[in-house]
């Protein structure tokens, strides 16, 4: 027998012996040694982006182009009202506009739940039902089917809706809003949403209760802790009292799945680690959440993860979160 004809012998025997091997184990091979299921579903590629030169959605579709996922396919992030009553109803168009520029997009609406000066007795006793009503309205009739992330990080002390002290009023004035936005959609779904960690209150004395919540949120940010990434990971985000193994235990209790409307890299600088331990967390608990969105946006620090500021993070980042 010649060499090639051995050659030919032997991948031959060692492709029958590798078919065999590859039944006994269920169909397990090479080309399988990444399985399909560990591909990031779409509801974890959200984000919140920069309004863009016509609004937010066009820099999302450039977003959701950079990661290849199919158009239409990520939630978008967007902060309704801020600073004023009148706002709620003066930014009527924000909805418009993203309905306008796409509306098989569907939204996550970051609601303030008062306005600074207000306390939450007020909105809990009903004295600004119509700005509500507003909101209410305009998100109805463009996003129907939208999340209402209602009065998030009410554990952080510069909130205006701070719910320590005034555990009972926030309760009130979230399950008083819910009723309204109701009335004007059966499609919505409900986000209560604390900050990571301990923060200045114990985020669950504020649970507004089963029936006015769909979905058990979490911002979490790789903030400027001491040690070494992976010790950061497991004291401040993973095993941190509020962190991200009481979320799923808490929500677990409820029956409610997960969300994580906010997270992001870069107050610490560039750390992939960070990147990749969000990713296998996701991936770990995915039948058990909902939805996840970068904060794609510099604010108090910078976050943005497409502008080449944390090339590390940036090229695992898109590796990880693409298709």
């Amino acid at each position: 027998m010649s060499y090639a004809d051995r050659a030919r012998a032997l991948r031959t025997l060692l492709g029958a012996t590798m078919v065999a091997a590859m039944l006994a184990l269920g169909g397990a091979g090479p080309a399988d040694a990444e399985p399909k299921a560990a591909r990031m579903p779409a509801k974890f590629a959200g984000a919140f982006v920069h309004w863009g030169a016509e609004g937010r959605e066009r820099t999302l579709q450039a977003w959701e182009k950079w990661l290849n996922h199919k158009p239409s396919s990520v939630l978008g992030v967007d902060f309704y009202a801020q600073y004023t009553w009148e706002d709620y109803s003066k930014l009527s168009w924000v909805p418009a506009i993203w309905n306008k520029l796409n509306p098989d997009r569907n939204v996550v609406w970051s609601m303030p739940l008062t306005v600074k000066g207000t306390p939450l007795a007020d909105v809990a006793n009903g004295l600004h039902d119509a700005a509500f009503e507003a909101a209410a309205r305009a998100i109805a009739e463009n996003q129907p089917n939208a999340i209402i992330r209602l009065g998030w990080e009410m554990n952080l002390v510069d909130s205006p809706w701070f719910a320590k002290g005034q555990e009972a009023d926030y309760i009130a004035a979230f399950r008083r809003v819910v009723g309204i936005f109701r009335r004007y959609s059966d499609g919505f779904k409900y986000d209560w949403c604390p900050g990571w960690g301990l923060q200045e209150l114990a985020a669950d004395l504020a649970y507004p209760g089963d029936d006015v919540v769909d979905y058990i949120g979490l911002d979490v940010y790789d903030f400027k802790y001491e040690g070494s990434p992976q010790e950061r990971w497991e004291t401040h985000y993973l095993k941190a009292p509020f962190g991200l193994e009481w979320q799923r235990d808490f929500a677990a209790r409820r029956g409610k799945l997960m969300s994580y409307p906010e997270w992001g890299v870069g107050q610490f600088g560039d750390n992939p680690y960070f990147i990749q331990k969000m990713r296998d967390w996701l991936l770990q608990n995915k039948d058990q959440i909902a939805y996840a969105a970068y904060f794609d946006v510099d604010g108090q620090w910078p976050t943005q993860i497409d502008n080449n500021q944390f090339p590390q993070s940036q090229k695992l980042f898109r590796k990880l979160f693409g298709r």
